[in-house]
């Protein structure tokens, strides 16, 4: 027989699936793999069930790469049986490893085996006899046998292997054993050689009890990562129970030595890159790049023997489950800056996981009040004799801890006692821990307390409660594992029968404290309690009827329990917190100052209302370094990048991607696509046969991961969570990632027309995450444009500057002279609509895009440019330049065959005119534009011009004609503008159209009307962000208040409308506003202030190029205002004259 291989070979994966023994003494035939014969070390078995499906990762890949990364309690087994009796071996053995072989016989009875166990339901177990512990535990196992289960395409016997290297969030454990050198100079070659078997046994057999990950054996040290293949919500405090268990056991081994065995422990956690990197081998696939194992490394080489020391990045996702302390910061190799380490002293006394994980405080709970009265309803009851108790369900992070919590907290001041159990995902199958742990806590037993003087506390705990103390303490005494000696008679009593006494005296322990105060009893995480904590449960349930008892147990909704229906028991359901709550809670983290509004627009959106999410998300946004703090808010300090997932949520959320594990690649190409994608969208990405495909978006809905939307081939579906969906996007690699978008993009494309027409942002972002930048380009304008015709100008720029951030990798300068003219063109015309038409943001836009017309000899888009300087220089009341910029543009229509473009031409030309108050010339130009709008041409306008002539010509006519003399036509063209805004549907127009008809009716005297619908022009325009008709509605709402007696009130709102048009560099219309100050003051005997507003005008009325339209209502004004005070009669009749002169020249 060969020689034995070593444990490090074995679990190294250097060790074949072909060296097999016969073991002549196993009657069922099996052929059994021998281990290591080193007489210290635990045997090491490999368990792979050919026809089963396998519980491990280990099993999976056993038959290809040896026995490598086994828990040591599998054993690999070779039947020489047909299929039907291996799968009936295979259901005896398998509720065996679950502790539960007591059912094989009647499962075979049944002919239940591995093949049927996923279809068995709640009664089909109670019909079999099964507990209801046991019941909740067998689930579980068939959750964890699906989680890993092959899909339907694949062989039963091959299930998927993760060849592919994936971005992970890993805890790295380096372990170094001490004095290895000195020791082999001490001990026998051979001796020495049993002493590393023994210590590598020892770091495995603990490594996978807490599901870790051996990736290597480096002669007296391993490597071991946490969150990998499967990740769990508390990875880094796995990968540290993990270590001081390590030191423990070690510490506990046989040498030969005269001292003991230490070790060193590292552990640090981040971002890595694992897996089949360069396809060399087993050790090349679980190959690890990044800074973080370099880290562990550095930090174990910090410890002393037998400690733990762990990175900042591990420390700050350990709460306070562990006693920490601070090492300082230190320089180490190969890291840049000095590196903060903290040694690891032991667990804490926390007395639960939200206890622990509550390190930094907790804000207050938000959003729950009528939960809260809920339970203090039924608390109120409970106090009264009949019992209580309410199942508290939600998702992690909901709240149930914090409510729970909540509760005690209101009822603090009230005599009761409370009780609280904790289960663990690390004790699922120790009995009654949550139990045992509890009465530890309250004997206050200590780490170095005799056993006496344990005794003596377990006795004064249970005199609280117990009548017979002496009775019932050697059940207790044996519970907790505390030797009696003589101190109580002997426990003689099988087994069962000392479990059922123990349960009992628990019992009448929690009924005899009842008896004395009220109780609120606490059930933490019920989804990880073991089957005898369960059954106990089930008796409590029953006994809490009539007991001033309310109990609380909180779980998450995989957990079905049983109690649901009784009378005493209530329900609730914990659902997530509105935006409002949401908003709520981030104000109260950032300790009241206000976030920028796209900051918590994106701390919403990412957070689906779950608390935990929010408060961690708000608090990482706090840590990134993107905002500036000021007195009472915070700004960004530049763009708002995308936001990263907090490091404390990474384990958790990708452990949920995790358990999903052959078809999370679905997933992943779901997460590519986006927050939402729909079936035939996947369908076309992933190629795949329906059957497949079906069945793994099944799988990703049952979890809970996405909700469905209709059936498939319509079917739309959404990850729960927009977090998950992150999670599962980054850890993709970047490459893959790449070729996905690429995929994704050309399927859009070929496929979906409507998709591509109606959304081309997604098109766009698809081109730009791939790498296809001129593509991208080409739909970021696209979306611009689109997003701009609708008045989302905000989201249109937001699309524009995607495209000019791309415009550096365009190699051609041609092509990208031309794509960063159009976008610049379209950003002032957004840019107007949000900002005002005459910013100096706008004017450089179109600055740019005119130079650039000039440089490349890009004629053909000269026009919608010169046009957007136009706007600003009007608008800015730089008529000069508006005139010639005008003319400009009347030359380049009448040289071009382009309807569209006379339409701009003349409708510039006839607005110059208009404000120069060449009303007659204005009125004709404006005329001549009207007569040439086509309605078929309205998306052409908007995209040349950033507004609709048809709209917005009419309302400058109406003006003109009132002007003119003709009142009635003014109002006419009002209406029609108004018709052709609404039917556009186009935010901008109907803005106008509301604000420019207020004007309207201001020139004709109309205060009623215009104080009437002020308000609706004002609404509209704040909600769409249009700055400047916000300050023009503002302003002739001011002028009606003031008229109709609201003086004070009046004045402000159009001086406020005044600076918001100044702020945006709109001087067009500040003669106006200037005049309705003097006219409002005039008509409240405030003849003072009249003359001042008015003479800020007078003097520009002479100046070259001022505009005019408003100079003879100007004097006019002037002499009423010197009639009225009656303080120069001469000087009234002079402006009365001035005033008439200059209305008879503007005709």
């Amino acid at each position: 027989m060969p020689a034995l291989p070593s444990t490090a070979q074995m679990l190294s994966g250097q060790f074949v699936c072909g060296f097999i023994g016969i073991s002549r003494g196993d009657k069922s035939g099996r052929l059994l793999l021998p281990t290591a014969a080193a007489a210290q070390l635990d045997l090491i078995y490999l368990h792979v069930r050919l026809l089963a499906a396998p519980r491990c990762d280990c099993h999976r890949n056993v038959a290809r790469n040896g026995a490598k990364d086994c828990d040591p309690h599998h054993t690999i087994a070779l039947y020489p049986a047909t299929a039907s009796e291996f799968a009936m071996r295979g259901i005896a053995e398998w509720l065996a490893s679950l502790g539960l072989g007591e059912y094989a016989q009647r499962f075979d009875e049944n002919a239940i085996d591995l093949s049927v166990v996923r279809d068995l339901t709640e009664q089909d177990l109670k019909d079999l006899g099964v507990l209801l512990g046991h019941r909740r535990k067998i689930f579980r196992a068939i959750a964890e046998l699906d989680g890993v289960a092959p899909a339907p395409t694949e062989s039963g016997t091959e299930p998927v292997l993760r060849d592919q290297a994936e971005r992970r969030h890993l805890t790295v454990m380096i372990c170094d054993l001490v004095g290895s050198t000195a020791l082999s100079a001490r001990l026998d070659p051979e001796d020495m050689r049993g002493v590393i078997d023994a210590y590598h046994a020892a770091c495995a057999r603990i490594t996978l009890t807490y599901d870790g990950f051996l990736a290597e054996f480096r002669g007296d040290g391993i490597l071991a990562y946490f969150g990998y293949p499967l990740a769990h919500e508390d990875d880094a405090e796995r990968t540290v129970r993990a270590g001081l268990d390590i030191i423990a056991s070690v510490a506990r081994l046989e040498t030969g030595a005269a001292e003991p065995l230490a070790v060193r422990i590292g552990i640090a956690t981040g971002v890595v890159v694992i897996g089949d990197l360069g396809r060399k081998g087993a050790l090349r696939e679980h190959a690890v790049v990044g800074e973080t194992p370099i880290l562990a490394a550095r930090l174990q080489a910090l410890a002393e023997p037998g400690t733990i020391v762990v990175a900042t990045s591990t420390r700050r996702l350990l709460g306070d489950v562990f006693h920490v302390r601070d090492l300082g910061r230190h320089e180490v190799k190969g890291i840049a800056g000095p590196v903060a380490a903290w040694a690891v002293d032991g667990l804490s006394n926390s007395e639960s996981r939200f206890e622990a994980a509550s390190m930094a405080g907790l804000t207050d709970l938000i959003g729950r009040e009528d939960e809260i009265g809920f339970l203090l309803k039924c608390q109120r009851l409970a106090w009264d004799g009949a019992g209580q108790v309410v199942l508290i369900s939600g998702e992690p992070g909901i709240g149930k801890s914090r409510l729970a919590a909540t509760v005690a907290e209101r009822i603090a001041g009230e005599p009761h006692t409370r009780l609280r159990y904790q289960c663990s995902p690390y004790h699922t199958n120790s009995a009654l821990r949550p139990f045992i742990a509890q009465l530890e806590r309250a004997a206050g037993f200590k780490a170095d307390d005799t056993t006496e003087q344990r005794l003596d506390k377990l006795e004064t705990v249970l005199s609280m409660g117990a009548l017979r103390v002496q009775a019932v303490a050697p059940l207790f005494a044996a519970l907790l594992s505390i030797p009696f000696g003589d101190r109580y008679p002997p426990l003689v009593l099988s087994p069962a029968q000392q479990r059922r006494q123990t349960l009992t005296a628990l019992l009448d322990q929690f009924q005899g404290l009842a008896r004395q105060l009220p109780i609120l009893l606490v059930f933490e995480d019920a989804h990880w309690a073991d089957a005898t904590s369960l059954e106990l449960l089930d008796l409590t349930v029953e006994r809490v009827r009539q007991l001033p008892v309310l109990a609380m147990f909180t779980f998450r909704p995989e957990f079905q329990p049983p109690w649901v229906g009784l009378p005493h028991v209530g329900t609730l359901m914990l659902g997530r917190l509105d935006r409002n709550d949401v908003e709520n809670m981030v104000t109260r983290v950032t300790g009241g100052r206000v976030l920028p509004a796209e900051v918590m627009k994106e701390i919403v959106a990412k957070t689906d209302g779950n608390p935990l999410f929010v408060e961690e998300l708000t608090k990482a946004v706090l840590d990134a370094g993107i905002l500036v703090e000021e007195a009472d808010s915070y700004r960004l300090d530049g763009p708002l990048p995308p936001l990263a997932i907090p490091a404390t949520l990474q384990d958790s959320l990708m452990a949920r991607l995790d358990r999903l594990a052959p078809v999370r690649e679905i997933g992943q190409i779901g997460a590519a696509i986006g927050r939402e994608f729909s079936y035939s969208l996947m369908r076309e990405v992933v190629g795949r046969d329906e059957p497949s495909l079906t069945h793994a978006l099944a799988k990703l809905e049952q979890a809970q991961l996405v909700f469905r939307r209709g059936e498939p081939p319509e079917a739309i579906y959404r990850f729960k969570h927009a977090l998950v969906r992150d999670a599962a996007y980054e850890s993709l690699l970047k490459s893959r990632r790449q070729q996905l978008h690429g995929q994704i993009a050309r399927a859009l494309e070929e496929r979906f027309p409507d998709i591509v027409a109606s959304q081309p942002e997604i098109v766009a972002r698809h081109f730009t995450e791939a790498g296809f930048v001129e593509s991208a380009i080409d739909y970021w304008l696209k979306a611009g444009q689109q997003a701009a015709r609708r008045s989302a100008n905000t989201e249109a720029l937001n699309h524009l500057a995607r495209g000019l951030e791309l415009l550096p990798s365009i190699d051609d300068p041609m092509l990208r002279n031309k794509s960063e003219l159009l976008l610049q063109t379209s950003v002032g015309n957004s840019l107007r609509a949000t900002k005002g038409w005459s910013v100096d943001s706008v004017k450089h836009a179109y600055t740019r895009a005119l130079q650039l017309c000039k440089e490349s000899g890009f004629g053909d888009h000269t026009l919608p440019v010169v046009f957007g300087l136009w706007t600003w220089n009007f608008v800015r009341a730089s008529l000069g330049e508006a005139q010639a910029l005008a003319e400009h543009l009347v030359n380049i229509a009448e040289n071009v065959d382009e309807p569209v473009y006379k339409v701009l031409a003349h409708e510039a030309r006839g607005f110059t005119l208009f404000a120069h108050g060449k009303f007659a010339a204005a009125h004709t130009e404006l005329e001549h534009s009207i007569s040439q709008c086509e309605d078929s041409k309205a998306a052409r306008y908007l995209d040349l011009s950033a507004q609709d002539p048809r709209v917005h010509v009419r309302l400058y006519d109406a003006m003109a004609l009132w002007m003119l003399g003709f009142p009635d036509q003014a109002l006419r063209l009002c209406v029609e503008a108004r018709n052709y805004a609404d039917a556009s549907r186009h935010p901008f127009s109907a803005a106008m159209a509301r604000t420019i008809n207020l004007r309207v009716h201001q020139l004709r005297g109309e205060t009623a009307v215009v104080a009437a619908q002020a308000n609706a022009a004002i609404a509209l325009c704040e909600e769409h962000e249009f700055v400047h008709y916000v300050a023009m509605a503002l302003i002739l709402r001011g002028w009606a208040r003031a008229k109709q007696g609201e003086f004070e009130k009046g004045i402000a709102e159009i001086q406020e409308g005044l600076k918001k048009e100044r702020a945006t560099g709109a001087l067009l219309f500040e003669s106006y506003s200037l005049g309705l100050l003097g006219d409002a003051c005039i008509t409240n005997k405030r003849y003072g202030e009249a003359f001042e507003f008015l003479g800020q005008v007078q003097f520009r009325l002479d100046e070259e190029n001022h505009e005019r339209l408003y100079a003879a209502e100007i004097y006019r004004l002037l002499g009423e205002a010197y009639l009225r005070s009656d303080q120069n009669m001469d000087q009234a009749e002079h402006y009365f004259s001035e005033g008439l002169k200059i209305a008879r020249e503007q005709k």
